[in-house]
């Protein structure tokens, strides 16, 4: 199931569906008058309209009022069961861990609709007011991916925050040094120990003394670590057992509430192993955390007993299955992009499974880089406030904004261009719905007219290497904006550690024409090559190449700011 704030501007792609729709509770006298207050909701950008989705296709719109549902639309020729509607509402609110569901009706019930509340676990009180308290075994899931792993901290950072409790915890490899961790419940040492971290106290190999801050010193750190896994059989993995000693306090594990599972690997049959940290004997715990971690054969096997255990990603690198076998009625799945597989998971209807994953870099898999640790916790912690929190708006960076100041910021845009160039944009809803279209490709998220101005910002501060590990207004962004087109930012000041595929795509996106750095850069030369041919030239790119063109007309607009 999914679900969307629906906003103004989209209101024509739904507006059939709306009309064809009828009030599934007596919110208003008629059902055109539901529909109409629907309409003028969301016109308003209220923030209260929502539509879920069976599909593709929205099926049910509701609005949602101080944590209460005042209107409940369905699709006239859907054909639903009670049971399927009181599931996508539970799943609903679910999804950002409301305490319960609430509906409240002008007049009373009637009582054949007051039994259907009742049989779907509601109380009414009142005869016009049906709630529902929802209980939560919520499960952490927390994906495989080495130093990328200092993500899951910040995750959890933001679900103590929003006050999130976690009964259950399932790991693998570094997420299940993270899952022993959340399970500490000592977020402190957590985050102290990642913002400190570096490679040498996770393995043991001679160093290159060659800087990791240049693709140089990178490629010569890799070959030192290459040349001594091949020759070692696996770096030795004795400082992380040393600082898994160090970290994990025995006293605190055994106070520990939550259930934790980790996943390794067999040797050399390659049989997946989940160990239950609770019922695991105390004095095998550290050694079970290694196993999970051991990512053979860059890192030597763990041997327990009298067998040997690697990563667990070689067969299950995002064990939301274990999650599920224990019950869990909703997941957060924190997906770091390791390596690994993943295995195909059916997900029960009754189940909210939440993805967190972002659509930055996060470095590489085996060197760790303090720095760069500190930046992918805030990226963590910021992008669940997003996804969960539902406090900020942005998708590569986050606003500590309102549509509404936004809409502010983005019409003195539109009007710069009007009075600069004589161009009207969003004239049209055929100019509109093209050059949304070619903005979501490249931005791939939701692209509308209100938000269209904050677009245009964050793909400019992403050709600009601006750090996305903070959070901004709109103003700050802008004038960090300014600064770069001064001051050349340095990628690794900003993130801290690069990997090899970050610098190779920062040498494409430098010196290749066809990157969309150069590529901008050329359009703007030619613009500005001929200033009275400029807005002719503009108005045909705005038709040819519409997302270039604004980008380029964005900076010019913020540059104006400037000079102002």
């Amino acid at each position: 199931m999914r679900s969307e704030e629906m906003i103004a501007s989209e209101w024509s792609d739904s507006s059939k569906q709306v009309s064809n729709s009828i009030q599934l509770f007596p919110f208003y006298e008629t059902h055109t008058l539901a529909r109409q207050v629907f309409r003028k909701k969301v016109r308003d950008n209220e923030s209260t309209a929502y539509a879920i989705y069976k599909g593709k296709n929205p099926y049910l719109f509701l609005t949602v009022e101080i944590g209460k549902i005042t209107n409940l639309l369905i699709l006239e020729t859907g054909k639903i069961s009670w049971r399927s509607v009181f599931l996508a509402i539970d799943l609903f609110f679910k999804q950002t861990f409301q305490l319960n569901s609430t509906f409240v009706f002008p007049q009373s019930l009637p009582l054949y609709l007051q039994e259907v509340f009742i049989k779907y676990g509601y109380t009414v009180t009142e005869n016009k007011v049906a709630s529902k308290c929802f209980s939560y075994r919520t499960a952490l899931v927390l994906g495989g991916g080495g130093a990328r792993g200092a993500y899951q901290i910040g995750v959890w950072q933001a679900l103590k925050e929003l006050a999130i409790p976690i009964k259950i915890i399932t790991g693998t490899s570094v997420g299940a040094l993270n899952g022993a961790l959340v399970l500490q419940d000592d977020f402190g040492a957590a985050k102290d120990m990642w913002e400190k971290i570096d490679t040498q106290k996770i393995l043991s190999f001679p160093v290159s003394t060659t800087s990791g801050d240049t693709l140089g010193g990178m490629m010569s750190q890799i070959g030192s670590f290459t040349v001594n896994a091949i020759q070692s059989n696996g770096v030795s993995t004795e400082p992380l057992q040393k600082l898994i000693h160090d970290t994990f306090s025995q006293e605190k594990m055994q106070q520990v509430t939550a259930d934790f599972y980790l996943v390794t690997t067999e040797l050399p049959n390659m049989m997946e192993k989940n160990i239950h940290f609770n019922t695991c004997p105390s004095d095998q715990w550290q050694n079970w955390l290694l196993a999970s971690a051991s990512f053979f054969p860059a890192m030597a096997a763990t041997k327990i007993a009298d067998k040997y255990y690697v990563d667990g990603g070689y067969r299950n690198n995002i064990p939301v299955d274990i999650a599920l076998r224990s019950d869990a009625t909703e997941c957060i799945i924190v997906d770091v992009k390791g390596p690994g597989i993943t295995k195909p998971v059916k997900i029960p209807a009754t189940t909210s499974c939440l993805t967190l994953q972002t659509p930055w870099s996060m470095g590489a898999v085996l060197l760790f880089d303090g720095a760069r640790s500190t930046k992918n916790i805030q990226l963590g912690y910021l992008e669940t406030m997003k996804v969960i929190g539902r406090k900020y708006l942005g998708y590569w960076y986050t606003f500590d904004e309102t549509i509404s100041s936004l809409e502010v910021f983005q019409q003195a845009f539109f009007t710069f261009v009007k009075q600069t160039y004589q161009i009207e944009l969003w004239h049209t809803a055929e100019q509109k719905n093209k050059i949304c279209k070619k903005l979501r490709r490249i931005y791939r998220d939701r692209v509308y007219t209100e938000n269209v101005g904050m677009v245009l910002v964050e793909l400019l501060a992403k050709t600009q290497e601006i750090s996305a590990s903070r959070l901004y207004t709109m103003q700050e962004l802008v004038a960090l904006l300014q600064q770069s087109n001064h001051v050349k930012t340095n990628l690794v000041e900003n993130i801290g550690m690069i990997s090899v595929q970050e610098w190779l795509k920062k040498y494409y996106e430098d010196y290749f024409l066809l990157s969309d750095k150069q590529q901008l850069a050329l359009m703007n030369n030619l613009l500005d090559s001929d200033e009275k041919e400029k807005p002719q030239r503009i108005a045909f790119l705005l038709d040819k190449l519409p997302a270039q063109a604004l980008q380029i007309l964005m900076k010019e607009f913020i540059l104006q700011g400037v000079d102002q």
